[in-house]
């Protein structure tokens, strides 16, 4: 591998946009690590941070950029552009993120003990809901017995959280450090959606078959989940666009199956008309109608070999 990693190797990058708190519940775990990195690079797409930034930059080497019009991927890419040659491992955080102490130095004495095939190493989120197989799921397409799958469905099995470090085949996009010369020739293209829920498998899987990736179970974090949609409560946009998503990540990677991604949107309308209908809960009716109208526009796309990203950039 040659010369070892240490925090000075390190630059956080942190896409945000309007969430004050939660920067601050972020920036105070990093003051809290028992190792100190190189450089932080928050990139801010919303409004009212200033006065957080100012706050921590005395104690942490933190650099502010806006970027407007926002998006988590452009966001990510300014933040990247910003990289010179000390920096030799990049960490992609999102705002909502809060570290154990001792996850950075976790993270890196993985780092040091692993091969020079490694691409990436994600954080261990450890209040994710429990990962639980089971051959209902498994029929639907949604499920296998190891974790950190990518299934010919599209589905990608959960990769935390893990009693101990695994391989995987995906690594989640807001959690996750990466080998920077990875990253500087693999860039994510931008895609303008206002949900770009998929992007961290449509980044991460190809790079599977090249590199090895894995889940440090030391390395543990925990996710203060915000739905920002909860304003409008427009779920049938978003079960739309999950649909879209799914889709174009299917239509990106020849191994997988268009026929078997349409099969496990089905199984997850089903579920949901009848979730709803026993809990009386339109949430779950609106996803599913959102879902139906993704398949409808999206699955003769990719069958005859049409392009999904027109769909994707009427979705902003």
């Amino acid at each position: 591998m040659g010369r070892k990693y240490s925090g000075a190797d390190l630059a956080l990058v942190i896409p945000t946009k309007d969430r004050p708190q939660k920067m601050a519940n972020l920036l105070e775990s990093l003051v809290r690590q028992t190792i100190t990195v190189r450089r932080i690079i928050i990139v801010d797409g919303g409004e009212g941070l200033e006065s957080v930034v100012s706050t921590y930059s005395g104690r942490l080497p933190i650099e502010y950029l806006e970027c407007r019009p926002p998006g988590q991927i452009r966001q990510r890419n300014l933040a990247i552009s910003q990289l010179d040659g000390r920096t030799r491992l990049s960490c992609f955080l999102d705002d909502d993120l809060i570290l154990e102490p001792t996850a950075l130095e976790a993270i890196i004495d993985y780092w040091n003990a692993l091969g020079a095939d490694t691409a990436g190493i994600s954080f261990n989120i450890v209040n994710n809901p429990p990962f639980k197989h089971s051959v209902l799921k498994w029929l639907a397409g949604m499920s296998a017995p190891r974790m950190g799958r990518i299934l010919k469905s599209g589905y990608n099995v959960p990769i935390s959280p893990t009693p101990e470090s695994i391989q995987v085949e995906w690594l989640c996009g807001g959690a996750t450090v990466w080998r920077q010369d990875v990253i500087a020739t693999h860039q994510n293209p931008e895609i303008k959606s206002r949900w770009a829920i998929c992007e961290d498998i449509i980044f991460s899987y190809p790079l599977s078959k090249t590199f090895k990736m894995y889940v440090c179970a030391d390395a543990r974090v925990l996710h203060e989940h915000v739905f920002d949609h909860n304003k409008v409560m427009d779920h049938r946009y978003y079960g739309r666009a999950a649909t879209l998503w799914r889709l174009h990540f299917v239509s990106c990677n020849p191994g997988l199956s268009a026929m078997l991604c349409g099969y496990m949107l089905m199984a997850q309308i089903v579920i949901r008309f009848v979730r709803g209908a026993l809990r009386k809960d339109k949430t779950d009716w609106d996803y599913a109608r959102g879902q139906i109208d993704g398949l409808r526009v999206g699955l003769p796309r990719i069958l005859t070999g049409r392009s999904l990203v027109p769909a994707l950039q009427e979705l902003t």
